[in-house]
């Protein structure tokens, strides 16, 4: 241990730095990593910040609670988020009015402001501009006045936030301070550059540390499928087993609108494959579940549910089927799907619609993509809802009865349910983005082991349409082909 040595190597290292800042490459390295240099100040605040990102500079709400702050793009867009975060909050939010600088560029460590004139002299450099929106805002404050500035780096935008304080006169108690904004004026009489000054003078600035929580960073990180996925609409019938995961899937994803419809209540027996859990037990799944979606993404755009069959809904209100940009089902019921495909082929401008479905054993899955033109859903079915083009096939029975009740059911868990939740959820992406057309069936299966150890076997047709099946599963996409004798089309 060479104490010394230490802090000559320190001083060494920081003499470096200094001249080093000096070079513009360094200073690039300084906006590249912002968050390594800035920190909150002492009293500074966390701020979860839902603005959408690459914008223009602008008014926004702001909420504060007694432990962190929240910045949305307006009002209702905090509101719904905040209703959501907290469910169990019934108090009228009350929102302020700050600022959102875009700037140039991220500000340099010198350039940190300690004050509110120093916050002006940035702003002249960078974003020049924003000032007359800053005196805008300024009009309606009196007290601390907050600002969120957005830097540009050649990564993507770096957030950031700073409040500048109050005036005071000093020397006095808090209490028995006077409005140092207003004072000298009658009350909305202070000229706009008279309340500039004071209140972007040499008064205390505190620093915040900013935390991205809007959709497209959560989602993707700012890839760009994200924002396309969050104005588009599903409606998931069904939210069992498999709706649950795909719904969840979809809802982690980015998709912005889901709304649920399913009749039946949660039971224990179906807890082990569900997203939801014993605590949600006899409740509505589709209820539960929007609840659940809610909590954990509160930024969603519309979470609904009806509890109740697709048919009976239908009948009621068929707007909220036709005010969607695509449906898809999960309820694996033949007379529902029947009907529903029915229904698709004779309503215009019907959306089109995804059937998901798993094999026995959830070792293989379809996700079949319909229009209303072309091939129907019944086109790949027998007469008895069965696919006509099945992965895997079986010499004995698949279901099992459940003692006392006669009711037969799949014995399958959620690690296997994955691989099918997982393909009726890309499928759904890719439909919603434009990268599948319909008529068009994905399918999953699962690797050879797993499917004979369930005492199953690839069958003939599929091994004949992909010779080449690989041994430790795959998906693969194909034509859904249109049956000539059709009862629901005709073929036609």
């Amino acid at each position: 241990m060479n104490p010394k040595g230490l802090i000559w190597d320190a001083i060494k290292e920081a003499t470096r730095l200094i001249v080093a800042s000096y070079n513009d490459a360094f200073l690039s390295d300084f906006a590249d990593e912002f968050d390594s240099y800035w920190s909150k100040t002492e009293g500074g605040k966390n701020i979860v910040s839902l603005l959408s990102p690459g914008g223009v500079s602008r008014k926004v709400s702001l909420w504060c609670s007694t432990v962190h702050y929240y910045l949305g793009d307006d009002d209702a867009a905090l509101e719904n988020w905040l209703r959501n975060r907290f469910p169990g909050n019934k108090e009228d939010f009350r929102f302020t009015t700050a600022s959102h600088i875009v700037l140039k560029r991220p500000i340099l460590p010198s350039e940190y402001p300690k004050s509110g004139a120093a916050v002006l002299r940035f702003l002249r450099e960078l974003a020049p501009e924003s000032i007359e929106q800053l005196e805008d805002a300024a009009e309606a404050a009196d007290d601390k006045f907050t600002v969120s500035f957005e830097g540009c780096t050649d990564d993507g935008p770096v957030l950031f936030a700073i409040e500048v304080m109050p005036p005071n006169k000093r020397g006095m108690k808090a209490g028995r301070r006077p409005n140092m904004v207003q004072k000298g004026f009658r009350p909305g009489k202070v000229p706009t550059h008279i309340r500039m000054q004071r209140l972007f003078g040499g008064n205390k600035v505190e620093r915040h540390e900013v935390v991205r929580a809007d959709p497209s960073w959560i989602h993707g990180r700012d890839t760009p499928t994200v924002a396309p996925l969050f104005d588009k609409r599903v409606l998931m019938v069904g939210a069992g087993s498999l709706g649950s995961e795909a719904a969840l899937l979809l809802a982690k994803t980015g998709v912005g609108s889901i709304t649920l419809v399913d009749p039946e209540v949660l039971d224990y027996p179906n807890v082990g494959r569900h997203v939801l859990g014993v605590a949600e037990v006899r409740t509505y799944k589709a209820k539960s579940l929007a609840e659940e979606l809610a909590r954990r993404f509160p930024h969603m755009r519309s979470i609904k549910y009806f509890n109740e069959d697709w048919q009976t809904l239908y009948g009621k209100d068929p707007e909220v089927f036709h005010n969607t940009d695509l449906i898809v089902s999960t309820v694996g019921s033949w007379e529902a799907e029947g009907r529903l495909n029915q229904l698709a082929r004779n309503e215009p401008d019907f959306p089109p619609v995804i059937y998901g479905w798993a094999e026995p054993f959830s070792v293989a899955g379809h996700a079949a993509l319909i229009g209303s033109d072309g091939p129907c859903f019944a086109c790949g079915m027998d007469h008895f809802g069965s696919t006509l083009r099945a992965i895997c096939e079986w010499d004995t029975k698949t279901t099992r009865k459940q003692p006392h009740c006669g009711a037969s059911f799949q014995p399958y868990g959620p690690v296997s349910l994955s691989g099918v939740a997982a393909l009726v959820a890309k499928t759904t992406t890719k439909a919603l983005l434009g990268e599948m057309t319909p008529g068009t069936e994905a399918v999953y299966w699962a690797s050879k082991d797993e499917i004979v150890e369930q005492g199953g076997r690839f069958t003939r047709e599929f091994l004949n349409f992909f010779p080449d099946v690989p041994e430790f599963g795959g998906t693969r996409q194909l034509e859904w082909r249109r049956k000539g004798d059709c009862a629901f089309c005709g073929g036609g």
